[in-house]
């Protein structure tokens, strides 16, 4: 069943030293000081929060930290999430999603063996229907899987080798995670893969080829059944790992059908850099690798990009100001977005309301920033307290950005809109004045953030106020 909310953003009381509109620094999941969590995901439903890590313990102790917050956030429960019917500690490469029925999907990998899917029909509180993503590989190898979902379908995606499939492969389940069917998606090469959607399902796949040093793009317009040719976005990449980095993380986003956004670590010009390259024509041409803002000096590592439902792009990392990295280097995490699809990124700003050092060299490969339909919300792992924890932080998205979006209703200062809407069966009703002349679409989403339904309202006065329009589930 889906639930269908008009979302009014609420303020935030921003931390001393985090810049706004980023608002305070909260501890998500600490499982003991005896853990340092590591590469987290965090996945975003209203309310309803969830994050997952492992840890970089995870050689001697059995387990993930799992957190999760029926507040937007606020507070959170933390407990060690742990499969001991795998007959394998090592738990990690964790991730985390919820869909559009606001179920929970968990995917674990036990050491390089075997990927898994458990399902939460109840928000995250208990697991059921627990399946083999991958093949169980005893002499093979499974590594850095990540994956989208959108209804009923989910498509992930990761290397493999010393198997019967090997390369990038690619599997795509139809009933919520319950069966899968594996394909690969290129036989030639493994790496680390980033997978998005775009607004009507196109399937974006790259791969940071590591052992080649290059980047690489492909798409699917008939849900993973066929592939386009792999594009080469760069074949130049260079990445050496330290203190506090060992891998150079890519991810990626599409914030409409054509446009496409790839960000990747770096050290070709000497130190870490987040660069990034984007495509306006749906992956077949690239534009030239380039540094994010203030990603310049010192070291940068662990970027994200996301987009929301407007099409803005969010982007994320780690900064240190030292250079090389160490034991004592200070890190904050930067965010900035893009409201022209990549064209124009602004400044960055940050997230932390501190600065802080880790005591171990392993912080995690990926800490990501997601949006919803009201806020974007970033998860990283922070050694303020002495061992890296996992912190939270978000800022409404209508606090994000320069550019109006004329269809984002809420953000207009001629609409006003009359709370809370009344659900009628299966449509909703929805009640609204124009103060001043102008084109309308309205436009329903899911607590996920993802558009359901748009209507055209076309031209209103001013004075109009109508409701009558129904907009159907």
């Amino acid at each position: 069943m889906k639930y269908f909310a008009l979302l009014v953003p609420l303020l935030l009381v921003t931390a001393a030293f985090a810049d706004q509109p980023w608002g305070a620094n909260v501890r998500a999941a600490d499982v003991g000081d005896t853990i340092n969590e590591g590469e987290s995901c965090i996945a975003s439903d209203g309310d309803y929060v969830y994050c997952v890590c492992n840890w970089a313990e995870r050689s001697r102790y059995a387990g993930l930290t799992y957190g999760r917050s029926t507040n937007g956030g606020t507070t959170w429960t933390s407990s060690v999430w742990k499969d001991t019917s795998v007959g394998i500690d090592w738990h990690t490469d964790p991730l985390i999603m919820v869909d559009d029925s606001h179920y929970v999907h968990l995917y674990c990998q036990f050491s390089t063996t075997v990927l898994n899917h458990y399902l939460s029909t109840d928000h995250g509180v208990t697991w059921s229907d627990t399946s083999d993503v991958s093949e169980f590989l005893p002499s093979g190898t499974v590594d850095k899987p990540w994956g989208v979902v959108r209804g009923n379908n989910i498509y992930i995606a990761w290397q493999q080798w010393d198997a019967p499939q090997q390369g990038i492969v690619f599997a795509k389940s139809t009933d919520r995670g319950r069966t899968w069917n594996r394909t690969v998606a290129d036989s030639t090469r493994t790496g680390i893969t980033g997978i998005c959607l775009s607004p009507s399902g196109i399937i974006y796949l790259m791969n940071r080829y590591w052992g080649g040093d290059g980047v690489y793009c492909t798409r699917s317009t008939d849900q993973g059944t066929t592939w386009a040719p792999w594009v080469t976005v760069d074949p130049t990449c260079s990445y050496t790992d330290g203190y506090g980095d060992r891998a150079p993380l890519p991810s990626i986003a599409a914030p409409t059908d054509s446009n496409v956004v790839i960000t990747w670590v770096d050290d070709g010009l000497g130190n870490w850099d987040i660069v990034y390259s984007r495509s306006t024509d749906s992956g077949q041409t690239w534009s030239a690798t380039t540094r994010l803002p203030d990603s310049s000096a010192g070291g940068q590592c662990k970027g994200w990009v996301t987009a929301d439902y407007t099409g803005r792009l969010h982007f994320m990392w780690y900064h240190t100001p030292s250079w090389p990295t160490s034991s004592s280097s200070r890190w904050s995490m930067r965010y900035t977005y893009s409201d022209d699809y990549g064209a124009t990124i602004r400044s960055s700003i940050r997230i932390t309301d501190t600065t802080f050092t880790s005591p171990v060299s392993f912080l995690g490969e990926y800490h990501i920033i997601v949006t919803d339909s009201t806020y974007a919300r970033a998860i990283w792992a922070d050694g303020r307290g002495g061992d890296n924890d996992l912190f939270f932080a978000e800022a409404a998205l209508t606090d994000l950005g320069l550019q109006e979006n004329p269809w984002q209703v809420t953000r207009l200062p001629e609409l006003s809109l009359e709370l809370p809407a009344i659900a009628h069966g299966s449509a909703l009703a929805v009640s609204f004045a124009v103060l001043r002349p102008r084109r309308l679409t309205l436009a329903v989403l899911d607590a996920t953030g993802r558009i359901l339904k748009t209507v055209d309202m076309g031209k209103r006065e001013a004075g109009t106020t109508e409701s009558t329009k129904c907009l159907t589930a």
